[in-house]
């Protein structure tokens, strides 16, 4: 039976478990590449393949366990396989288990007397037409065990009649890749490999909907929006296994708040609670004067907010003492106001006057302000930066600023004041241009950029840092 928020959403059955899951596993891009080499070194009899990925969570596990599932449904009965999910063994236990996995008996205590039952059984698989697998995973947990790494790379030489007895497959992290390639006598005996790479924001998307799908979803509307899709992508960074827990995550999110859509509402709770924030957290409800009668959402306080807060409200135990000086000062700053409004309208005046005369032409200037980039897109098109900074020099042009976010997360406000409401997140490493600057009643310092297309929000220079 499925959980209440499962069937909220219209499925028929979980489709964002952790456990890897074969059958939900999204076969598009590199995980299609990678399982036709595996099935290639399977068929062919190359020896030996290693499977590395750049962070832990890109699906390494599931891809192997898709293969022993192809490989069942193709040669049946005649198809062994042993799956070392936990390298931590030494030598003699490393050919016990594969040993007992491989023929189904009871491994031995002599491992001599291992090595000849499993020589044994490979021998009969290869006679009936059939295949064996011998798959070593979180094979980085293998790095500096020389004698194991010996020990593997010996069991690969298994042969009859000049044809290798099994495939044998090494999988683990970024470190593997190293360590084996200093061991050149195992290396080539890998001949075969496959390296996984984060996820591009297509993939994440097209990833999210067919695991939907294959839960039961009928694609007559959308449960994830737009905002919803980049929101888990740039957290996940591209790591599959998280895309699924906040995907999961987000789900449930939707479902407390009776959503229609994930949208970004929802994503930002989900991330608050993703991150260790959770529901807990003080909550600030703030009085709209913009608006009778309507009071704004409640916004999450971060220590970010928690900071400002101290800062804006630190003079308002003195609110008594001063409250007399203070309305004293007010009617010099009427008349100071009214005498400089009835400058500006003089000089207002006097400048339309001149003007309206005049036959000089007047150029209209559109300027065109891009969105955010993240530091990766400005990291691939280096020529084009260079040329456009050279070019700028030449024409004495200043180029316009431009900020990193250096924390985690940071919050958008609609004003440059930590009073003003949170329209936003933005995410660590971001890069973005700097359409003005200002400062609120406490001295400190807001940056005005462009949020979500010709939307503009202000960011606190607190949780920045200039890069011009």
């Amino acid at each position: 039976m499925n959980e209440p928020y499962i069937e909220y959403w219209g499925l028929k059955r979980h489709p964002f478990l952790l456990a890897p899951d074969s059958h939900m596993m999204f076969m598009a891009g590199q995980y299609f590449e990678c399982l036709e080499r595996l099935k290639y070194a399977v068929n062919t009899q190359k020896g030996g393949v290693l499977i590395v990925s750049e962070d832990a969570g890109l699906g390494k596990t599931t891809i192997l366990l898709k293969l022993i599932e192809e490989m069942k449904r193709q040669y049946g009965e005649t198809f062994r396989y042993a799956f070392v999910d936990h390298p931590t063994l030494d030598p003699s236990q490393m050919i016990s288990y594969i040993a007992g996995s491989i023929s189904g008996l009871t491994p031995k205590q002599d491992k001599l007397r291992n090595m000849i039952i499993l020589k044994d059984v490979l021998i009969e698989i290869k006679k009936q037409g059939g295949k064996a697998i011998i798959i070593v995973d979180e094979g980085q947990m293998l790095c500096g065990k020389h004698d194991v790494l010996q020990e593997l790379r010996v069991l690969i030489n298994l042969n009859y009649d000049n044809n290798y007895l099994h495939t044998f497959i090494l999988s683990g992290q970024k470190p593997l890749w190293e360590e084996i390639k200093g061991m050149p006598e195992f290396w080539q005996r890998l001949p075969v490999r496959y390296y996984f790479v984060p996820l591009r924001l297509e993939e994440t998307r097209e990833m999210i909907k067919y695991r939907l799908k294959m839960a039961g979803f009928n694609n007559e509307r959308a449960i994830f929006s737009d905002d919803a899709y980049e929101m888990i992508h740039r957290y996940a960074k591209g790591c599959p296994r998280t895309i699924i827990a906040l995907a999961d995550l987000s789900l449930l999110v939707g479902y407390t708040d009776h959503a229609r859509i994930i949208g970004f509402k929802e994503m930002v709770k989900a991330l608050n609670i993703i991150s260790g924030g959770g529901e807990s957290l003080p909550y600030i409800k703030k009085e709209d004067s913009r608006s009778s009668g309507f009071k704004k959402a409640n916004i999450t306080e971060t220590q970010e907010d928690k900071r400002y807060f101290q800062e804006s409200f630190k003079t308002k135990s003195d609110a008594h003492e001063k409250n007399r000086e203070k309305v004293i000062k007010v009617r010099p700053f009427f008349v100071i106001l009214l005498f400089i409004f009835f400058i500006i309208i003089g000089a207002a005046g006097y400048h339309y006057f001149f003007n309206i005369h005049s036959k000089d032409n007047t150029s209209v200037v559109a300027v065109n302000i891009e969105p955010p980039k993240k530091v990766s897109e400005i990291q691939q098109e280096p020529a084009v930066t260079i040329q456009k900074l050279e070019k700028n020099i030449e024409t004495g042009h200043k180029p316009q600023k431009e900020v990193i976010v250096v924390v985690e997360k940071a919050n958008i406000r609609s004003g440059p004041d930590i009073l003003f409401p949170r329209i936003g997140m933005i995410f660590g490493g971001e890069v973005i241009k700097v359409n003005e600057e200002r400062r609120d009643k406490n001295g400190n310092k807001w940056y005005k950029i462009l949020l979500y297309g010709d939307k503009e929000g202000w960011i606190s220079e607190s949780v920045v840092k200039g890069r011009l």
